[in-house]
């Protein structure tokens, strides 16, 4: 059963990682620690002077609690995946989401980057309402208090703002032809004599996806990509294509590829790429910021009482979902 999911669950893991940050963790990277035992009581990492506290993280742990136990049951936690548990790998996903976010709102001063009072009550409603979801055990498990909720609600928020205005600039043109979806057919084979033998069966009029079906070494006879996707000679062979239209024989790193093109423009694909696209060059521009940040900014890690939390020790029902709730509250953000 293990070895059938264990590839599901690491993409699962990944896809979180990549969602479940204020402005998508892909934004950030890692934040690396020095362990250190100069933190005291709730106080798990420091990143600057930012503080993230054991209450505050056991809000991601009870989310991540929330999202695995429903599909993959308890005993998922402790099985091994190649020298890391499952809770080992998640546990690290979590401080790694919380040292982003956390670095990430020690630029708001340099950007002049605040709450408006309008948010900040939305904050204060967002907790409120987390909160209420609790119960008297689960707080007293988590060692939590609403002012803890508020203040994660607000470095999620500020942080998220502080993403914004770094990008604001951005150049959002993006060319049809620059964000272009193509959907081809193709046929690989391993020597330019076979790749010579089909290119003349199709001029014979044998139907392409017949002889892709028999001859292709490949088990792909479909594939949709837009440009930066394959290598230069594939993708200048297929975006030269106009529907129906077959390419010659194209040589390869992997092989002789011939193509035939079955929609040379997807026009919702294309659309959606754009906004890829603007997102990328949204990225580029915040990475650099963000590597200056990390790279002269000191971080300590408090690795005893992170060592105490294991997601088996609670068994009971799980509160309602931090990120979900901050969705509703500040989707229009």
């Amino acid at each position: 059963m293990w070895q059938k999911i264990k590839k599901g669950l690491i993409l699962g893991l990944a896809a979180c990682l990549l969602s479940a940050g204020p402005a998508g963790c892909s934004h950030f990277e890692n934040t690396e620690f020095v362990l250190t035992t100069g933190l005291t009581g709730n106080e798990l990492f420091k990143v600057g002077s930012s503080l993230c506290t054991l209450p505050e993280a056991m809000i991601y742990v009870m989310d991540y609690q929330r999202q695995y136990e429903s599909v993959y049951g308890v005993e998922m936690w402790s099985h091994d995946f190649g020298g890391i548990t499952l809770e080992e790998y998640v546990k690290n996903v979590i401080v790694s989401q919380l040292a982003s976010m956390k670095a990430v709102t020690l630029l708001a001063e340099d950007y002049e980057v605040k709450l408006t009072e309008e948010e900040t009550q939305r904050v204060k409603d967002a907790a409120g309402e987390y909160f209420g979801t609790l119960s008297s055990e689960a707080v007293k498990y988590m060692n939590l208090k609403q002012e803890d909720v508020e203040h994660l609600y607000r470095d999620h928020l500020l942080s998220e703002k502080v993403y914004r205005e770094i990008t604001k600039d951005v150049n959002t043109e993006v060319s049809d032809d620059e964000a272009r979806i193509i959907t081809v057919q193709q046929i690989r084979v391993d020597t330019l004599e076979d790749a010579e033998r089909i290119q003349e069966k199709l001029s014979e009029g044998t139907e392409f996806l017949t002889l892709a079906s028999t001859y292709s070494q490949d088990s792909q006879l479909t594939d949709t990509f837009g440009r930066g996707d394959k290598e230069p000679a594939y993708e200048e062979a297929a975006f030269a294509l106009e529907n129906e239209g077959v390419s010659g024989i194209i040589e390869t790193e992997e092989g002789y590829y011939i193509l035939k093109c079955a929609n040379n423009f997807d026009r919702e694909a294309t659309e959606a790429n754009k906004i890829t696209l603007v997102e990328r060059r949204r990225d580029e521009i915040f990475s650099r910021v963000y590597e200056e940040l990390t790279a002269n900014t000191p971080s300590e890690f408090n690795t005893r009482i992170w060592e105490q939390v294991h997601f088996e020790n609670w068994t009971k029902e799980i509160p309602g979902s931090f990120l979900e709730i901050y969705h509703k509250y500040f989707e229009e953000d």
